[in-house]
């Protein structure tokens, strides 16, 4: 009955449309528990065809939808902001969307009926919308017919035609550039030469997504050689980068050039490495600790401000009164525990008193550069192994001394902590020492621990952080032991040496 009502006139949208839901609903429902391997990977291939098909359905419908006007009767700044909030979408998704919707019906009228019958996938179809409508040379040359063509050799690289038509012989993902030695069925056999999108589509059907890809770039490149130099101009106009501070903490915002970009990402990525067993962070949680990373790297090494009389870094101001709070807290007593009006006072024996006899009102360590209050935990991590400076103030707030600044670990026992755990000692975990901090790690250097090589142990950024925080604890039998609160002991995957 199906292919009868096909063959004569068209059934409206709208029936086909719900008979379409009644189809789905039986398709997610069928049973496919007995099928076999080969069936499961033939009925994926097919419902990906039946996707793509689906998708360029709809992309043939959006541009009707924009040129009737009623999106922006709703106060939406853009179509594709409209689309967006219609169809429940991220704004990028939709601005994306629209955009293949215009390339299609503009520039790429085959393509959407090769799209719709099912003959080139969602790939190839966005490379020719993503590198072959990028100027108005370009999309003009999509029309024009197809004359000379270069032969593809079986090595897979297109001849070379001089310095400014230089096409990519190697694609940046998959290598070189796909074989087309003869003619298909869908070479047209007519004596007009077919336009070059006829001619990119013939070369679709002889080759994957990636290498094909590559062919588009060689025939952008051929069209107008100058518009990769332009994008690139207005790329590195557009780029800047936003690091600003909000409510608990900093918000990045940019746009980076593929160079600056990919350099970034290749950065992050070194960084980042593989996960460990028991590390349950995201990949965006992972990212922005490897970022982090990097500029610490960068500061420690001293890469950065060397002319400059003190190498630029994070720095803390903490008063005396607080250290010797933190170390009270430490080791059971509660500062701040004292009477009204005695808030943030410590109290008992530990309670620092002026000579007058009055005590001093305990101020909370603070970020320098930007007097943001510094959480006690991360006071605790950062005084493990950091760089002391003491200052001594006057009454009226005039310095009266400054004393030379030294490491709370010092450089020859910093190499010796390095020769003897080589990397961080956490599980399964292998930053390297310039990755690392040295952690008291018998007995915290808040609780009095003495910094000394039997009490000292490599961990990286992140492992530093999570065993101050979860309040895990380390012994050393041949390599390092940690002991979460429940109970839970995290063995050394090697051996150190001594």
């Amino acid at each position: 009955m199906a292919r009868e009502e096909r063959g004569g006139t068209p059934r409206a949208l709208e029936d086909v449309l719900t008979d379409l839901d009644a189809l789905l609903d039986e398709l997610t429902a069928a049973p496919h528990e007995a099928m076999t391997t080969s069936g499961l990977v033939s009925t994926s291939a097919r419902l990906r065809v039946a996707g793509a098909r689906l998708d360029a359905m709809r992309w043939s419908i959006l541009p009707r939808i924009e040129s009737a006007g009623l999106w922006a009767q709703t106060g939406a700044r853009t179509f594709a902001v409209w689309l967006a909030r219609a169809e429940d979408v991220q704004t990028g998704t939709a601005r994306r969307d629209v955009r293949t919707a215009r390339a299609l019906r503009d520039h790429l009228p085959a393509t959407l009926s090769a799209a719709l019958v099912g003959r080139v996938g969602v790939d190839k179809l966005r490379a020719l919308v993503d590198v072959a409508t990028t100027s108005t040379n370009r999309t003009e040359a999509l029309a024009a017919p197809a004359v000379d063509v270069p032969t593809i050799d079986r090595a897979g690289s297109v001849p070379d035609p001089g310095p400014a038509e230089d096409p990519p012989t190697e694609d940046a993902t998959a290598g070189p550039v796909p074989v087309l030695d003869e003619p298909t069925a869908e070479t047209p056999t007519t004596s007009a030469a077919p336009t070059w999108e006829e001619q990119l589509l013939d070369w679709s059907t002889q080759n994957g997504p990636d290498r094909f890809r590559g062919l588009v770039r060689y025939f952008a490149r051929h069209a107008d050689p100058e518009a990769d130099e332009r994008g690139y101009t207005k790329a590195r106009q557009r780029e800047y980068l936003d690091v600003a501070p909000t409510l608990g903490g900093y918000h990045l915002s940019g746009f980076l050039t593929e160079e600056h970009g990919q350099t970034l990402t290749t950065a992050i990525g070194s960084i980042m490495g593989a996960p460990a067993a028991d590390d349950d962070r995201t990949p965006g949680q992972r990212r922005a600790q490897a970022l982090a990373d990097l500029s610490r790297i960068v500061l420690d090494t001293g890469r950065t401000g060397t002319g400059a009389s003190v190498r630029p870094h994070l720095s803390v101001t903490v008063s005396l009164t607080e250290l010797q709070a933190l170390a009270a807290q430490s080791d059971g007593e509660e500062p701040g525990a004292g009477g009204p009006g005695e808030a943030g006072v410590p109290t008992g024996p530990t309670r620092p008193i002026s000579p007058d006899g009055v005590p001093h009102i305990k101020r909370p360590a603070v970020f320098t550069e930007t007097s943001t209050p510094v959480p006690t935990s991360l006071l605790r991590r950062i005084a493990c192994d950091s760089e002391v400076t003491r200052i001594v103030f006057g009454a009226d707030s005039q310095i009266l001394d400054v004393g030379r600044s030294r490491r709370t670990v010092t450089g020859q026992l910093r190499r010796a902590v390095i020769a003897r755990d080589q990397h961080c000692v956490y599980g399964e975990c292998d930053q390297p020492p310039t990755r690392c901090e040295v952690h008291h790690a018998l007995r915290h250097w808040a609780h009095g621990g003495e910094t000394s090589t039997t009490n000292a142990a490599l961990l990286c950024y992140h492992h530093h952080d999570l065993v101050d925080t979860q309040n895990i604890t380390m012994h050393y039998d041949d390599g390092w032991y940690f002991t979460h609160p429940n109970g839970h002991v995290t063995h050394p995957t090697r051996t150190c040496t001594t």
